[in-house]
């Protein structure tokens, strides 16, 4: 009995050590948590102010190139120096940090940087400087960056299949379209025997509907990647013709093909839709 007695005593006794050690920390914590995260914030994203008279600046701007985009960075008093990474620490020389939806992508070290595609929605672009090791660049204690904001996709699904039918049009029939057009006629080819103009058409489509599959029929998204197949193939075919591979009467043949492939596979589907 005194022993037990005496086990109870010492199981106290800890317990009320650890109280004393982990109370002070408790009750400090709040207090103390916005400090603790403003200085990680200053760890992991440091900053270096900006010395000199002559202050960097960052432009960004978004352009769409086919299915894809360009972001352009235009920097003035300021260096893309990948070569010097981890050598020095100021304010004049480094890359650019690219932050999509606040996420961090890469590091930017050239005017231009392609990205595939967007989620959809609002997306905010941002580019922040940053010098040779990792330090944020800041002016009057300002972060030198720019922030642009990106809507995709741009249109909905009907705005997108009369933009792709305008697009496709011009691929023949712009100013340059013309050009070709003459070109093509000159040597006795159809503006459509040319893998330059197949491939605008397949541009023209991919980059203005292939966001929008998700909103498509069956039958709408079967035709839609049909005809992209098929104008992977003629622009191939065409290449090959254009590479002194194959006769113009062999190519026209297989082209045919091609085409007639498309109403075929899509018709076929058709009448699985109907039963």
């Amino acid at each position: 009995m005194i022993k037990l007695i005496k086990e109870m005593n010492k199981t106290r006794y800890i317990l009320l050590l650890l109280v004393i050690i982990i109370a002070p920390n408790i009750v400090f914590s709040h207090d103390d948590n916005a400090s603790r995260v403003e200085f990680w914030k200053k760890y992991y994203n440091p900053k270096i102010e900006n010395d000199r008279s002559q202050v960097p600046s960052i432009d960004i701007e978004l352009k769409k190139i086919g299915s894809h985009y360009q972001l352009r960075t235009v920097v003035n008093n300021f260096a893309f120096t990948p070569e010097q990474d981890r050598k020095n620490n100021n304010s004049w020389m480094g890359y650019g940090k690219l932050f999509l939806n606040g996420k961090y992508i890469s590091r930017i070290y050239s005017e231009y940087y392609f990205i595939r595609n967007f989620p959809e929605g609002d997306n905010e672009i941002k580019v922040i400087l940053s010098s040779n090791m990792d330090h944020d660049i800041s002016q009057d204690n300002q972060l030198i960056s720019d922030t642009i904001t990106f809507t995709f996709p741009e249109y909905n699904f009907a705005e997108a299949r009369a933009k792709e039918h305008a697009r496709a049009t011009l691929c023949e029939f712009s100013e340059e379209g013309l050009q070709k057009r003459e070109q093509q006629q000159s040597k006795g080819l159809l503006a459509s025997e040319s893998s330059e103009y197949l491939q605008c058409r397949y541009d023209s489509r991919d980059s203005t509907l292939s966001s929008f599959i998700s909103q498509m029929t069956r039958l709408q998204k079967i035709h839609h990647q049909t005809v992209l197949e098929s104008l992977e193939k003629r622009i191939a075919l065409w290449k090959r013709y254009e590479n002194n591979k194959i006769s113009l009467k062999a190519a026209r043949t297989i082209n045919k093909d091609l085409e007639d492939n498309v109403h075929i596979t899509v018709q076929r589907e058709f009448e699985k839709v109907k039963r």
